[in-house]
């Protein structure tokens, strides 16, 4: 029998590791720690650019990776990263969509997930890519999706949860083959 410490700790680290090797398709050594309480001014946005965030102040101390089968689906990959960032930090323009979970009157889920209270997410009416959402549980804060930052240097997920959930092979990520392309060379 494994130890749910030592799964949960290997997911994390596993994890992180993919979402660097897609996002950068490199390796990042730089330690965030040192620079963790500096004002930054942090932009995130859709892929047409139309539904943009600003984040200015310290980098948030919640950066979750979640593996539930809402972030799943919502998210369209095996796994969500998102950070909350205090409101206050946060200035949000252009247009969104925004879909409710739970969704009333629809049949409850028979899955447990990171919006138990509810969440309301937002999304580009154009393009349609999620950049953030509002937790019913955390009115203080805002959450942005870290792939809306499209940032190399931003800091990983410190804590995930539902791993029940996740896919195997996010456990053995040293096992994938790194295929580079940058550009138009394959």
């Amino acid at each position: 029998m494994s130890d749910s410490k030592t799964d949960r700790r290997s997911f994390i680290k596993a994890s992180a590791g993919a979402a660097a090797a897609v996002a950068l398709a490199g390796n990042l050594n730089k330690s965030h720690a040192e620079d963790r309480s500096a004002v930054k001014t942090r932009k995130a946005s859709c892929n047409c650019g139309q539904l943009r965030v600003k984040c200015v102040g310290p980098d948030p101390e919640r950066i979750s990776l979640c593996p539930c089968k809402l972030c799943q689906r919502q998210s369209g990959s095996a796994f969500a990263i998102q950070a909350r960032f205090p409101r206050e930090q946060v200035k949000i323009e252009g247009k969104s969509t925004s879909w409710r979970f739970p969704i009333e009157g629809a049949e409850p889920v028979n899955f447990t997930h990171c919006a138990e209270a509810g969440a309301e997410f937002h999304f580009c009416p154009v393009c349609g890519s999620t950049v953030y959402y509002t937790s019913d549980a955390d009115d203080a804060r805002i959450g942005i999706k870290i792939g809306a930052f499209a940032d190399p240097t931003f800091p990983p997920p410190k804590i995930t949860g539902h791993i029940k959930y996740r896919h195997p092979w996010t456990m053995d990520l040293e096992g994938l083959s790194l295929d580079v392309v940058q550009g138009k060379q394959h």
